[in-house]
């Protein structure tokens, strides 16, 4: 009697083993314009494994490098729309979505690398970016991307050096206003179009960090390298609140876990792909140049003012200006 019954429980859980469903899984979008072996590559796997592993497998993240969903402009409305959940890019590219966050462009309003990450991780910087969640944009962590610096076809050792030459910047008006205080014409042009831009002569030279240099091979048709570190534009991750908003809150603390490591991960690995990819160009372009930067900060110290008054960012620019004595 004792053993039909164990048979017939047995039998039971069985079946209510095969009637449960299978636990859900979450597959997630994640697109970055950069190349696998650019750190914002390799740090978006990072956070892909931290995130299954968060979510014990929950939620898995795919990562789309290279622009195979798009360039930075196409990512940002795609995350908007919740067609992927989560990219990796300038800040710059968010002001056609908010104009207001062009101030993180203005030219030498961060001291050092130090008083960078200080105003980042303030406050005041996450209240700052708030103002993009009514628009469909969650920011879940900071990116660095370095100082940024000219590459061209000429040398360019001071600001009459860039004087009647076009220079490539992204879609930001502060960006295209700072490259004509300096004497240049500002040319948006699409990160994925620039290398034939600068082979066929469309533009003459651009702006951007070491690693972006050495993973789109710039060298190849610029020669010149201008140090003079005219901005520190972060680079952030944002999530689609249409995507995120669904999570559970477990999910959510997880992804937040998961983008908070990716940070200090990125940290490490910047600073040595930096030291690295520096060295690499030393021998791979004409000439490291390495400027007086007082006169490009001359020559470009309207803008910071008259810009932030345009856009409305005053208090928050003060705020960055100030901070900045203490480094």
């Amino acid at each position: 009697m004792r053993k039909g019954l164990f048979g017939i429980i047995f039998i039971i859980c069985i079946l209510l083993t095969l009637a449960m469903p299978a636990l859900a899984v979450t597959a997630l979008k994640y697109a970055t314009i950069h190349e696998p072996t650019h750190p914002v590559g390799y740090t978006a796997e990072f956070f892909a494994s931290r995130v299954k592993e968060l979510t014990n497998g929950e939620i898995t993240v795919q990562v789309y490098h290279s622009r195979q969903l798009g360039d930075a402009r196409d990512n940002v409305e795609n995350v908007r729309n919740g067609t992927i959940a989560f990219t990796t890019l300038s800040v710059s590219n968010l002001s056609q979505v908010l104009p207001v966050l062009d101030v993180w462009s203005l030219p030498f309003i961060f001291k050092s690398d130090d008083h960078y990450w200080y105003v980042l991780n303030h406050p005041k910087s996450w209240e700052f970016m708030k103002q993009l969640e009514p628009k469909g944009i969650k920011t879940i962590t900071w990116i660095t991307s370095g100082a940024r610096n000219f590459f061209s076809k000429k040398p360019i050792r001071n600001p009459a050096d860039l004087k009647g030459l076009k220079i490539r910047v992204m879609a930001s008006p502060v960006m295209i206003n700072t490259i004509k205080a300096l004497g240049a014409s500002g040319v948006p042009t699409a990160w994925g179009e620039l290398y034939t831009a600068l082979q066929t002569g469309v533009v003459d030279g651009a702006e951007n960090n070491h690693p972006s240099l050495i993973s789109m091979k710039f060298y190849e048709v610029t020669k010149y390298y201008t140090l003079d570190e005219h901005m520190r534009i972060p680079d952030l991750t944002i999530a689609s609140t249409k995507v995120f908003d669904k999570l559970t809150k477990v999910q959510q603390q997880a992804v937040l876990q998961a983008a908070t490591e990716a940070t200090a991960y990125m940290r490490g690995a910047w600073k040595v792909a930096e030291v690295e990819d520096l060295a690499k160009l030393k021998g791979l372009m004409t000439e490291i140049i390495t400027v007086d930067k007082k006169p490009f900060q001359d020559a470009v110290a309207a803008v910071v003012k008259d810009e932030a008054k345009r856009l409305g960012g005053e208090d928050f620019v003060n705020f960055i200006l100030q901070t900045g004595k203490n480094f």
